[in-house]
């Protein structure tokens, strides 16, 4: 074989060998994240890996000595260009120019997108192209996207983030309702006391205003120590506008300590408006104070004071609710039973009015404390009582002989006197449309019976029943 033939076919495995080194080099190129680009001096693209060329939607032969000029704004340009020459005058040995810019990803018609950029200047020289540049693009879309999900949820949410520096001052806020919660313009600078404590010392007491000073003092200490401080810290606190120490919020206050080698450098302060919530409270409160006042004049209205049991008042709603449910059947029977005191007259001739109001109310009590829950003892006026139950004039009649017997056998103090008394009573059973005020005529005219016939009796309208 010639030596032309030889020549000839190592030339031909070189540039075989060639291709295949800058297809692998291309391989390579395209396996760098985000965007990579060579550039010359003129700002033209010489080399793109395949992000790139996805991104400004062209092939590799279309983006080939493409300007980079027509991926930015003007503006953004104009900065861009000027980095491009730092890295170009400061040469190989001056390291990367790193920034971030803004470029039209989409075309010149589309918004621009944050990117980090990193430019390194190549050693070699290109005599065609001059200087060659490599740039590196980071989308910063997703992470400045992040960050701006993050501070409006510092912006919107009803919470004070601010941290304080060892001499008490205010070094940095983290949220923008910060300013709002404070009613202030600026904190940067400002003590903590004057920005936080000052207006809600006014409503403190001693011990409160020594525990704020435990906020600075714990600065500069370590964190062993600052748990001891951290016991003291104002935790909610109302902090009036300025100019009105009726008007303001109340605020509940977290502390978190940023500690550098055991030693507490700075304090995270975080405020929570509970104004809504503690005013809630007080309304509940109030609501809750009104309606007991309200039940206790109520109670004053159905509640003769002196027996305590019913008035007139509420057996005119509760006995013809009863005798309601009679009536639709939705209860089976109800009755009444009336009782006088037997004599009464005579005991306040003979011992007082304030002697028979001991025995009033004696005699009212064995009637409570022997009436059931579903039954509705009355004063129904003087000396007279009555009790209604829903059911038949047996059951009636069964509840009146244990309250006259027992009434019978209670002996009354009256402080010089000890006496006993009797009653009196008359059952009457309910009929089905019958009205209140027939019913108590009826069971009044067996309690006039069982008068004239001797009294301490109890008399119902079924005459077996009659006791002598």
């Amino acid at each position: 074989m010639s030596n032309i033939n030889l020549d000839l076919q190592a030339s031909h495995k070189m540039l075989t060998l060639l291709d295949e080194a800058n297809a692998n080099t291309e391989s390579v190129i395209d396996l760098i994240p985000g965007i990579f680009v060579v550039i010359n001096d003129r700002h033209e693209v010489l080399r793109a890996n395949a992000e790139f060329i996805r991104m400004v939607g062209l092939d590799q032969d279309a983006s080939f000595k493409l300007p980079m000029e027509n991926l930015f704004h003007s503006k953004n340009w104009e900065i861009f260009a000027h980095q491009v020459k730092k890295v170009i005058r400061g040469g190989g040995t001056a390291g990367a120019v790193k920034f971030e810019l803004d470029m039209m990803a989409g075309g010149s018609d589309s918004l621009g997108r944050p990117f980090h950029w990193i430019l390194t200047c190549m050693n070699a020289r290109n005599k065609s192209e001059g200087q060659l540049v490599t740039v590196f693009g980071h989308d910063m879309s997703e992470m400045r996207e992040a960050e701006r999900r993050l501070v409006d949820i510092f912006t919107n949410i009803p919470l004070g983030i601010f941290t304080i520096n060892r001499n008490g001052t205010v070094s940095n806020a983290y949220s923008s309702y910060l300013e709002t919660m404070l009613d202030c313009d600026s904190l940067a600078g400002l003590h903590v006391n004057d920005v936080l404590f000052q207006s809600a010392l006014t409503n403190m007491d001693n011990q409160a205003i020594r525990n704020i000073e435990a906020v600075t003092a714990c600065m500069g200490k370590s964190d062993i120590e600052f748990g001891e401080y951290s016991k003291l810290f104002p935790q909610e606190f109302f902090r009036h506008s300025s100019g009105d120490v009726n008007n303001g919020r109340w605020l509940k206050v977290t502390y978190q300590p940023v500690i550098f080698n055991h030693i507490v450098e700075q304090l995270l302060i975080i405020l929570e408006d509970q104004s809504a919530i503690v005013n809630a409270d007080r309304e509940m409160k109030k609501a809750a104070q009104e309606r007991e006042q309200s039940l206790a004049v109520y109670e004053s209205a159905i509640r003769d004071p002196l027996t305590g049991l019913y008035t007139r008042l509420y057996m005119k709603d509760a006995v013809v609710a009863m005798l309601d449910s009679h009536d639709s059947g939705a209860i089976d029977q109800a009755s009444m039973v009336i009782f006088d005191i037997d004599h009464f007259k005579r005991i306040n001739d003979t011992y007082g009015h304030q002697s028979g109001d001991i025995v009033l109310s004696r005699v009212a009590e064995v009637i409570l404390r022997m009436s059931g829950e579903n039954h509705i003892p009355i004063r129904f006026g003087g000396e007279e009582f009555i009790v209604f139950l829903p059911y038949d004039n047996k059951h009636a009649f069964e509840l009146a002989e244990a309250i006259r017997k027992t009434v019978e056998q209670t002996a009354h103090d009256l402080g010089d006197s000890v006496i006993k008394v009797t009653i009196s009573g008359g059952i009457a059973m309910h009929q089905c449309g019958e009205s209140l005020e027939n019913l108590i005529h009826r069971a009044d005219l067996f309690l006039y019976a069982a008068k004239k016939n001797g009294r301490n009796r109890n008399i119902v309208e079924t005459s077996q029943l009659y006791v002598e």
